[in-house]
C-alpha cells in the first residue's frame, strides 16, 4: 500500500473571513456559528485523495498578519486565502494583504499554488466570485498559479472543488521533484 504523502498548507486572510469555519467543514463535515476566531494559529488535517494536508490555519488580526504569516508561509506547498465575499468595506484591505503577503512576496515562489476562496457566497450582500477577483487585481497576476472559487462554509458549497484544485495543483508539483 502506498504510504500518503504529507504536505503543508497554509490558511491565510483577514480575521472574521470565515478560515477556521472552512476547515472545520472540511475536517469535520459540520458548520458550527459558534466558532471563534483564531488567536494565533490552529493546526488541522485532513486526507485528500493521496496527501495528507496539515493545514496552518494563522489569525488574520494585523499583529499575527505582520508576525505570523510570513514565517508559517515557509516550506508550504499551497497557500489557501481565504476572503469573506460580503464584507464589501474590508475588500481594500484584504487585497492590499493578499499583494503584500502572498502575491508579490518574493518567498512565495511561483511553484506554490494559490487557491483564493470567496467565502459567504450564502448571504445576500456577498460579491461574486468575479467581482472579487477584479477588486483583488488578480487580472494582474502572472507569475502564480492561482485559482479563486466562490464558496459557503454555511452550506459547503464548492468547498469539494476547491480543494480538489489545489490538490492536483500540489501532486504535479510532487511528481516534477
Amino acid at each position: 500500500m502506498k504510504q500518503k504523502r504529507t504536505v503543508k498548507v497554509v490558511w491565510l486572510g483577514l480575521n472574521f473571513s470565515g478560515k477556521t469555519t472552512i476547515l472545520q467543514r472540511v475536517t469535520e463535515g459540520m458548520f458550527d456559528e459558534h466558532t471563534r476566531r483564531t488567536l494565533g494559529m490552529n493546526v488541522n488535517e485532513f486526507d485528500s485523495q493521496g496527501i495528507r494536508m496539515v493545514c496552518w490555519d494563522v489569525g488574520g488580526q494585523d499583529i499575527f498578519r505582520s508576525t505570523l504569516w510570513s514565517s508559517y508561509m515557509s516550506g508550504s506547498q499551497g497557500i489557501i486565502f481565504v476572503i469573506d465575499s460580503a464584507d464589501i468595506d474590508r475588500a481594500e484591505e484584504a487585497k492590499k494583504e493578499l499583494w503584500k503577503y502572498v502575491l508579490a512576496n518574493p518567498s512565495v515562489t511561483s511553484r506554490i499554488p494559490i487557491l483564493i476562496l470567496a467565502n459567504k457566497q450564502d448571504l445576500p450582500t456577498a460579491l461574486n466570485a468575479g467581482e472579487i477577483a477584479r477588486r483583488m487585481d488578480l487580472h494582474k497576476v502572472f507569475n502564480h498559479s492561482y485559482a479563486i472559487f466562490p464558496t459557503s462554509a454555511k452550506t459547503g458549497f464548492n468547498l469539494d472543488e476547491a480543494l480538489e484544485w489545489l490538490r492536483q495543483r500540489i501532486l504535479a508539483l510532487i511528481h516534477e521533484a
